[in-house]
């Protein structure tokens, strides 16, 4: 694919946001934790002696080049790469923004980028001299796409990435294909899967059914559904009687679904395995911290986790503090008993999203409940539970 010449500093920023989100975390592997940053101007005020002092390790002495001033809230080019475009923010003088500093990494491929400040001219912009190993283009992706701002147009940083790794680059209509085997699916114009991993809608088959079945046992237990949270203890208590084991996975405010491993409200570290999930195979709607709640609810995320994190039974509760929680709870009591004729009817007939594969979420239901299926029979309590299929939709239960 060929990437369009900038028209704005829009462009110039998306270009490369992906290709800096690379650098920086190379460049962070290969310096560890970093305990300061030296700088001493050079006679002709454009260049830098730079040394980056380390916690474990010796320090690392380099060069860059200084390509723009920073005075109080104004930001003043020194580097002419800008004078090329017909982008009036990409030289002169402007109000300083994160996206001018990444704007000015863009113009200088994207290299490490510090701040310097010299006490008698004022701050500098400093652009790097170093070239860090970057890792493999499918965990680069995986990170860039999951802190990639709303509004950004994905498909020109996806471009601009593929220009600066050298990579080739084909479209089709949902998705971008890399010339090193990566593909990147798109969903309602937005990056959605990796590839090299489970596809987010075949581990929504996997938990379909014993999500739902294990929320029917939920209700049974408590047709109320009253839960209270004790975010201290860890616990929950169902119907003020029974005291739960429960785990934050999700906050919801203002129509905004939002992991819990990303929101300090609650303690839901414990749920970042889920994020690892989401990179190891490039579930993007994973590692991305916040969401449309319609989205998250479109892809069912609630039954995506339970397997990762082995707690099938959820629900939502009150913060008190103008946010619902999602937990998912955990105790023997919420267990499934032994596979029955009536549980596994009725399971079936709670329905699956007609984009789901049927079949698969049939036959993983019927393994993860150790009961007989032959593909269109499955047998239990020497009774059997006949589906048919029309396709890969579930067409009839009896």
């Amino acid at each position: 694919m060929h990437l369009p010449h900038p028209a704005s500093l829009s462009d110039v920023i998306t270009d490369g946001l992906l290709a800096q989100s690379s650098v920086d975390r190379a460049f962070a592997g290969e310096l560890g934790r970093v305990q300061g940053v030296e700088f001493n101007l050079d006679q002709d005020q454009l260049t830098a002696q730079v040394r980056i002092n380390r916690a474990e390790g010796g320090a690392v002495d380099t060069t860059g080049t200084v390509v723009a001033w920073i005075k109080g809230d104004e930001f003043t080019w020194v580097s002419e790469l800008g004078a090329e475009f017909d982008i009036p923010e990409l030289h002169g003088t402007h109000p300083v923004s994160d996206g001018l500093i990444h704007a000015a990494r863009t113009l200088h491929r994207n290299a490490p980028a510090f701040i310097a400040d010299f006490r008698d001219r004022g701050r500098a912009l400093v652009i790097i001299h170093a070239e860090p190993a970057l890792r493999d283009a499918r965990s680069d992706l995986i990170d860039g796409l999951s802190t990639l701002p709303d509004g950004i147009d994905a498909s020109r940083a996806l471009t601009a990435y593929a220009a600066f790794r050298d990579l080739g680059l084909r479209q089709g209509p949902s998705y971008l294909a890399f010339s090193d085997g990566t593909t990147v699916s798109f969903r309602n114009g937005r990056p959605f899967e990796i590839s090299g991993g489970l596809s987010l809608r075949d581990v929504r088959a996997d938990s379909a059914f014993s999500s739902a079945e294990h929320q029917l046992l939920f209700d049974a237990l408590s047709p109320d559904g009253q839960v209270s949270y004790n975010p201290q203890a860890g616990t929950a208590l169902i119907d003020g009687q029974l005291e739960v084991a429960a785990l934050p996975l999700a906050t919801i405010e203002d129509n905004t679904w939002r992991w819990a491993w990303s929101d300090t409200r609650v303690p839901g570290q414990a749920t970042a395995g889920l994020r690892r999930f989401g990179l190891d195979n490039g579930l993007l709607p994973m590692v991305t911290p916040a969401l449309p709640l319609e989205e998250a609810r479109s892809l069912d995320l609630i039954s995506v986790a339970k397997p990762v994190l082995q707690r099938w039974t959820h629900a939502t509760v009150d913060s008190g503090a103008g946010f619902r929680i999602v937990l998912v709870l955990d105790h023997a009591r919420l267990h499934l008993p032994p596979a029955s004729h009536a549980a596994i009817e009725a399971t079936l007939y709670t329905g699956l999203a007609p984009d789901l594969d049927a079949r698969r979420a049939v036959a993983a239901y019927a393994s993860q409940r150790q009961v007989p299926f032959d593909g269109s029979v499955l047998t239990v309590d020497n009774q059997q539970v006949t589906v048919d299929f029309s396709g890969n939709q579930l067409h009839s239960i009896s």
